[in-house]
């Protein structure tokens, strides 16, 4: 299973999600539509929660990267893997500010998907947050793409699948 958050213009049913699951894997996206990103921290971690026993990849589209980051590190052990697509790592609102150091859990392997030509979310943000958490990042990918990564979902497929450990035919 596949928990997704989607980013702050995104939906439950977003282009990502939609090609997460006719690729053949389960995505639980809960709705964070008009959310603040505390209220997205607290609303997805109930949802982590909830599954902790399902071995689920944790998955984050820009402001939904940025919330995913954050439950990881609250919840190290409860996820298979983390999948970052151009996570907006750069912002600093509550429930953090400037001084907050965002890195993959220890173990958590993780996965970056981010386009060369965001104009959104500087690609910077991505590697640096690689670079801090070293051997955790199993997959880096600096696609030749925007911010919403509309052109790279074969990549994100191929990220998921590295992670769940899934192999499935398209």
């Amino acid at each position: 299973m596949i928990i997704f958050a989607h980013g702050m213009e995104g939906t439950p049913n977003g282009s990502k999600i939609r090609s997460l699951r006719d690729a053949g894997f389960e995505v639980l996206a809960p709705d964070f539509q008009g959310m603040a990103l505390h209220e997205r921290v607290d609303l997805l971690q109930r949802v982590c929660e909830e599954y902790r026993t399902a071995s689920a990849v944790l998955a984050g589209s820009s402001y939904g990267g940025l919330a995913a980051s954050i439950v990881a590190m609250r919840m190290p052990d409860a996820f298979r893997g983390l999948l970052l697509c151009a996570p907006a790592l750069h912002l600093d609102e509550p429930p953090i500010d400037a001084q907050t150091v965002l890195i993959a859990p220890k173990g958590m392997k993780t996965a970056i998907i981010h386009g060369i030509d965001d104009d959104i979310v500087p690609i910077s943000c991505s590697i640096e947050y690689a670079e801090r958490s070293g051997e955790d990042i199993v997959a880096f990918h600096q696609v030749d793409d925007g911010h919403r990564l509309a052109d790279s979902h074969e990549e994100i497929i191929s990220a998921a699948r590295l992670l769940t450990g899934e192999t499935i035919d398209s």
